[in-house]
Parts: structure tokens; sequence; C-alpha cells
């Protein structure tokens, strides 16, 4: 498959060509406790759903809940309590249920992204004769410590010279890194880093920040080191931190300009573009630094097809994957996901991705209508879905092979990650869910297991400049308990 890829993303360069002429997340907790997947309960009678209904209507009609798009769904996607169900609104990042579910059912739970270091030939007498190439297929997670192995083991393996210089193929994904949909302001964060298939620490640089004496200048440390980042500006120690980081548009350049705190040291996140020639300009500084003699430098472009390869780095498998974009509501990882899915059916784009996740709704009978797409991770404030669709996908995903995967990937309510605030008494520990906040939206989707029914899948999307009111969330967490002693 990587040869039919490295032929088309030759032939789309070579046209391109001629018509010129956040900080990584922490790991996913151990396995706690799931919810029931596929419970064996008795069903809803007439009387149970009108009760059922009564109490979700007081709960949920007060604030922004009155008017706002709501669903709840039994186990198999029929409709328990619903209003402006079908209307399409903006999730935030619970669409990140969308793409993990597409990923999970796509892929498959155990699959694995490969990074590689290649030459065209196996080295001789110690000197790789040409380049070496960092290939990646769209590896989420990779970190500068997976590189930095990479270039201890190809040492170790007796390589001390190239002669050529160090190439980043990113070509897996073909589409742009910055997503158009955007807010240009959300750009110059971690959590609005590029896609690429060559990805290095989620799109980011550190900027470890050192004090001094008061009055003197900190210490900027970019890690890790590239020529490709240029810090300007600077920080004087002061008594408290109030600082700015702006990076240009086009390039890697920063520039610092406020004041660092005395006594604690101090790091922050910044997106980087141009990713595949950053990550293979990283890798050659870690070569050299092991003792490879690089003689030519870093630039982007397209691996050999039948390569010699010197190191092979894989990811954990997406079950670990999936449960750490959803306990952090990781951005990057969602965007890299989607277009990952995108490439399998050879369109490794947020269109192509987007096509399969259609797919997947129409082959379980989920109604679409009025979706759209514009990214994986909901920072978009395009994207728009329906409650209803977001409910019954849920109930409809936890029924497939990869349900108990699924299920599990998702936060404990009031527990942890991006839920952890929600304030629950029935439904503590009964309740999994992803969050969903842009400005004047305020999303939940999820699962309940009930007292005496099972499970039952939930969407609720608020789209009003009233979305963090109090209110909201209070009725919002009525509503789970409610479920939950049902």
């Amino acid at each position: 498959m990587r040869g039919a890829w490295r032929r088309l993303a030759a032939a789309v360069l070579a046209a391109a060509l001629a018509a010129c002429g956040h900080q990584p997340a922490a790991p996913p907790p151990a396995a706690p406790a799931p919810i029931a997947v596929a419970p064996s309960a008795p069903g809803w009678s007439a009387g149970e759903i009108r009760a059922l209904q009564a109490q979700l209507r007081a709960a949920l009609g007060a604030s922004a809940l009155a008017t706002s798009g709501l669903a709840v769904v039994d186990a198999q996607g029929r409709a328990l309590f619903v209003r402006r169900e079908r209307i399409p609104a903006t999730p935030a990042s619970s669409f990140k249920v969308l793409v993990g579910a597409a990923a999970l059912q796509t892929l498959g739970p155990e699959y694995r992204f490969a990074t590689t270091l290649e030459t065209l030939t196996a080295p001789q007498d110690g000197a790789v004769h040409g380049d070496v190439y960092l290939v990646g297929d769209g590896d989420p997670t990779l970190t500068r410590d997976d590189l930095r192995a990479g270039a201890g083991a190809v040492a170790r393996a007796g390589v001390r010279a190239v002669s050529g210089g160090v190439v980043g193929d990113g070509t897996a994904f073909l589409a742009p890194e910055i997503n158009p949909g955007w807010e240009t302001d959300d750009l110059q964060y971690g959590y609005a880093a590029g896609t690429s298939a060559l990805s290095l620490d989620q799109g980011t640089v550190e900027f470890h920040l050192v004090p001094g004496a008061i009055g003197a200048p900190a210490r900027i440390v970019t890690l890790p080191p590239s020529s490709m980042v240029r810090v300007l500006g600077g920080l004087i120690t002061s008594y408290a931190t109030l600082l700015q980081i702006q990076r240009d548009p086009l390039r890697n350049d920063f520039t610092f300009s406020g004041r660092l705190a005395t006594g604690a040291e101090q790091s922050f996140w910044r997106p980087v573009v141009d990713l595949s020639r950053y990550a293979a300009d990283v890798a050659r500084a870690m070569l050299r630094s092991r003792g490879v003699d690089v003689q030519g430098g870093a630039r982007a472009g397209i691996a050999p097809v039948a390569p010699f390869v010197l190191w092979r780095h894989r990811s954990a498998p997406l079950r670990a994957i999936v449960p750490g974009m959803m306990l952090s509501s990781n951005n990057h990882f969602a965007e890299q996901l989607l277009r990952a899915v995108g490439a399998t059916r050879g369109a490794a784009s947020e269109a192509g991705g987007a096509a399969i996740e259609r797919a997947m709704l129409a082959r379980e009978g989920v109604p679409q209508a009025g979706l759209r797409v514009v990214d994986a991770s909901g920072l978009a404030p395009g994207d728009r879905i329906a409650p209803l669709t977001l409910a019954m996908l849920l109930a409809k995903t936890a029924l497939e092979p990869i349900g108990p995967t699924f299920v599990r990937s998702l936060p404990r309510v009031g527990i942890e990650g991006t839920v952890r605030y929600h304030r629950l008494t029935d439904a503590l520990g009964r309740a999994r869910a992803k969050s969903g906040h842009i400005e004047d939206v305020n999303a939940l989707a999820g699962y309940v297991e009930t007292a005496r029914h099972g499970r039952v899948a939930f969407a609720f999307i608020v789209n009003d400049r009233r979305a963090d009111d109090g209110p909201v969330d209070a009725g919002i967490d009525r509503a789970l308990d409610i479920l939950a002693r049902s």
C-alpha cells in the first residue's frame, strides 16, 4: 500500500511543481470498570417512558436547555426523549465521538502507526550513500524521544556517515497542514497544530523558560533543537509571569515579549509549520549528536518505493490512542485519525475521512441530514451534526464488535478528563461521555447505565450565548442522574 501512495504522491508533487513553473497529552488512565455494552435488561414500558420524559422535561427545561437539541435513545437506538433532535448544531469537541467510532471500525483496535528511517540501499562500511528518509504514515503520538531512540538505533547499527541529507516524507497525507475552517486566532496555540503524516510532538515545539535574577533576561530553550525554529525578542525575569509568544504565520519565527516569574521554570508549546521538513531537521540534529556525520541538509520529499529500513517505530495500538484523544479532548489526535481513516480508501484528507464517516452512519441506519464535517476535532465553528445523529451513533457503535473498546474510550463523567467537573450523584461511575466547548457551545454526548433498563445513549447540544451558564450544566447533571435511576 505504501508503494502505491508514494507513486501517487510523486505524481501530485510533479504536477504541483509543473503548475508553479498543547502540548503532548498524558497517557490514557488504567482501564476502570466499564459500562455494560450489551446488557440483558427489560424493555421500557409506555408508562415508564412517559414518567422518564416528564422528569427529563423538568430537568432540561431551564435556561438555554429549553431551546436546545436533546436526544436520549435506548440501547438499540430507539428514541426515549427528544427535543429539536434533528436540527443540526455546532458540536464542538463532542464531534470527536464520530472520528473515534470511524477510526476503530475502519482501522481496527489493534492498528498501529509506523514511522521509519530508510535509505535507498543498505549502508556499506558504516556509510549511507545518499539520503536518509524519515517516513511517517500519520502517527499522532510520535515524540522527540521516539525519534531520538531511532537516531540511537542507527548509530548502534554502525552507521557513521551519510553522504546526503535527511528527507521528511509526509506524503501519506496530501491535504494542507492547516484546516481553512479554523479561526485565525486559534492558530497560535498548540491545540490548533497542523496535520501531517509526519508529525512530531503533536505538531508543536516546546519552549522551556528558565528565569534568572530579578531584572535579568530569562533563558529560552527550544526543545527539541532545530535550525528551523528561530526565537526573537526576549523575556525579563520579574515577580509574575505575563508574556506573549507570537509566531509568524508563514514560518517558525517566534517572538517573545513580557516577563517571567522568578523561582520556577515553565514550558509552553506552540505549533510549527512545514511539519515534514521540521521533523527531518530534528532527526538530522539527533543523528549528528549520536556521531553520525550527515553531510546534507533537511528537506521534505518522497522516499523510494523499495527502501532499506534502518529503524522502524510502531505506535501504541489504536485502542490506546482513542481513549487518550477522548480523555484530554486532543484535537491533534482527532485530525490525524480522520486523515488516516480517509487514507484507507485513497483519500487522506478531511473530505476523504468524512466520506467514510458518512458511509458508516448509513450502514448503521443513523440519520445524517444536515451533517457537515469541516474537521475531526470540532474546533471548526462550521461543523454541524444533529443530536439524534450523535445519540444513535453511540447506541449503534456500542453493539458493534468494537463496542466494548469504544465505550471504554469515553471518560467517566464527574471523575476524569474534560468531564470531571460535572457533579453527579446516582450517575457517578455509571456515565461516560465526551464534552464539547467552544464559544457559545456546550455539548455532552455519551452513555448512562440505568438501574433497570441497561444502557442508554444521549446527546445534548447547546448553541446559545448562555451555553456556559450554571443552569445548563446543572440541568444536564440532573438528567444523567435521572437516567441512572431509571
